[in-house]
């Protein structure tokens, strides 16, 4: 424990102070409009990642927005029948116009006001400088949606969600509305304490790095959220802030180890996608494993 101070886990559990991130928002929708390329292209911004769901611990983490192109979109519609599937075709026509155009619209609208680096999915604007305030990742993509039903024209049935490529040109789905939404609902559920034991494990990743016990791109903090979120809520209710913390990992652990099969199926805190599988935005079971126990293994470390 060598040069590290007793955690205070009450300053641990609660988020940093304000920030008016809906500035970062307005100058970069801002800067969107100024440049003209989108034209009449119905698109949104908003906010994902632990800013939007307040699960992060500092205010120098980037700032993560989607801009979100409405219209034309991809989607998955092998649920519906063949009725369902010709409302489907009736409504809507092929758009040349999809994610690679928009991209390339999205990031030269951006470079007229800011300097953009392209990564392998966001578009980085680091600069401090900048009006944006924080460093931000732009994602663009595009609607994704997830039919259901299409049981009459005007009446569809679908979970929205966001689809985009990364430099390898593999397709990414994901539902960062349903997200936040399920996080919201189950920190209310379990009186605040999910997203204090959320942001705790990340402050324990972190002191991991510090100690080189652990690599940075091991446990990213979207999958400690995902993890804890298959927690059931009354091990967050039980007892004191600490107990909460025990118990969400001895659940993980006896997870991973004693019921391997319902570990390999746990589903992301969206509630649609399961954690683990071939995809390029998911983990393997492995892997998983290996997160449960650096994390449970630098909580038991700390010095109390």
């Amino acid at each position: 424990m060598t040069g590290f101070e007793p955690v205070d886990l009450g300053a641990w559990a609660e988020p940093p102070g304000g920030f008016r991130l809906s500035w970062t928002e307005e100058v970069l929708r801002d800067a969107l409009t100024y440049a003209r390329r989108l034209g009449e292209r119905p698109y949104e911004v908003f906010l994902q990642g632990s800013y939007a769901n307040r699960t992060n611990i500092n205010q120098s983490s980037d700032v993560d927005l989607v801009v979100l192109l409405k219209l034309p979109f991809e989607e998955n519609v092998a649920a519906l029948d063949h009725h369902d599937l010709d409302n489907f075709n009736e409504r809507y026509q092929q758009d040349p116009y999809g994610w690679k155009e928009f991209r390339t619209d999205v990031l030269a609208s951006l470079r007229e006001s800011f300097f953009v680096k392209a990564g392998d999915k966001c578009a980085g604007i680091h600069d401090w400088d900048s009006l944006v305030r924080v460093p931000a990742d732009i994602l663009p993509a595009i609607e994704y949606r997830l039919y259901s039903g299409f049981p009459a024209p005007g009446h569809e049935i679908y979970q929205d969600g966001v689809f985009f490529r990364n430099k390898a040109r593999q397709a990414i789905v994901n539902f960062p509305k349903q997200h936040l939404n399920n996080g919201n609902e189950k920190d209310l559920r379990t009186g605040r304490r999910f997203k204090q034991v959320v942001r705790i494990c990340k402050h324990l990743r972190r002191r991991a790095i510090k100690r080189e016990e652990l690599d940075k791109s091991a446990v990213p903090p979207y999958f400690i959220e995902c993890l804890l979120y298959n927690v059931p809520d009354r091990i967050f209710r039980c007892g004191t802030l600490p107990q909460a913390v025990d118990g969400a990992f001895q659940w993980l652990h006896e997870c991973c180890h004693d019921d391997p099969r319902t570990f390999s199926s746990l589903l992301c805190q969206n509630g649609l996608i399961r954690i683990y599988g071939a995809g390029p935005d998911q983990w393997t079971v492995r892997q998983g494993t290996f997160a449960v126990d650096a994390l449970r293994k630098a909580w038991t470390e700390l010095p109390t």
